[in-house]
Formats: structure tokens, sequence, C-alpha cells
């Protein structure tokens, strides 16, 4: 994934469901956090404070599954 990352895809459970991809079918993925930025917060140069999401990253076809924090 990234430069200094050592992140091997696994297989990801969510509510005690096995994730598969929504577009190939594939159930292996690589995790990472990323923001949820809006324009208020960007504006006033306050990113820091906006919501993150956690991403799994199908590892055949790159698609992303986006989920929000509880």
């Amino acid at each position: 994934m990234g430069l200094f990352s050592d992140n091997e895809p696994t297989p990801v459970e969510i509510q005690g469901k096995a994730l598969t991809c929504q577009i190939c079918g594939h159930d292996t993925f690589q995790s990472r956090e990323a923001q949820l930025n809006t324009a208020t917060a960007t504006f006033f140069n306050m990113d820091w404070a906006n919501a993150s999401a956690t991403c799994y990253i199908c590892a055949r076809c790159g698609y992303i599954h986006w989920f929000l924090p509880q």
C-alpha cells in the first residue's frame, strides 16, 4: 500500500459476517484509515478535527469498501 506499510491482505469480518468484495467477490483486503474532510474544516485549516472511516481495499480488484465509525 504505502511506502512504509506492511499491510498484508487478510480476511475481514464485519458484525460477525465475512466481508466479500461487492465487485469481484474476493475475500481478502488491505486496511487503512481515511479522513472524511469537510469544506468548513478545511477552510479554517482544521482538517485534524474531521472524523475518519475505516477502508478495506480488495486485494484482487482494488475496490474500496468504506465503514464509518459506530
